[in-house]
């Protein structure tokens, strides 16, 4: 049976619903990169991407992340622990959504955290590259992934 993915603008209901269901991988990446609390985390992920690429997904009803890109090319992606059921299907609309972020930005980069070998993995499936590794809190080593647009993935002209 096809599973029914379907996408809004996350909702305060959503953004609550994500936080209370948070996978621990993504909670520990929140700890390494900021000092904000997991639920200011997504608040202000939210509010700091563009409208236009700012969405919670969910599949048969269930939310399975809330992802977006800020104004100046930073993908995210939190995901519940539903995620581990949908990846395969997930995965294949994420390569769509990284092209049509890529019309938008000629650099898509943001950091992940070092520890997080799932999410490391899976963005190399969906054609990032990986930089530096620095420490932007001390002791949580966090490594750049980044995609730079070629000629594939030009805007149109017209």
């Amino acid at each position: 049976m096809a599973v029914k993915v379907t996408k809004r603008f996350p909702t305060d209901e959503d953004i609550l619903e994500l936080t209370a269901n948070m996978r621990q991988l993504d909670i520990d990446e929140i700890k390494a990169v900021t000092n904000l609390g997991t639920l200011d985390c997504v608040v202000a992920s939210v509010r700091n991407s563009e409208k236009h690429c700012c969405f919670a997904v969910f599949a048969d009803g269930v939310l399975v992340c809330i992802y977006g890109c800020s104004v100046v090319g930073n993908p995210w992606l939190l995901v519940t622990n539903a995620m581990d059921s949908h990846v395969l299907n997930l995965t294949r609309r994420t390569k769509r959504i990284v092209r049509m972020m890529s019309k938008r930005w000629p650099i898509l980069s943001n950091y992940v955290d070092v520890r997080n070998k799932m999410t490391i993995r899976w963005l190399k499936t969906i054609g990032f590259t990986f930089t530096e590794t620095i420490e932007i809190k001390p002791g949580f080593p966090v490594i750049r992934f980044e995609m730079v647009r070629d000629e594939h993935t030009l805007p149109d002209t017209a």
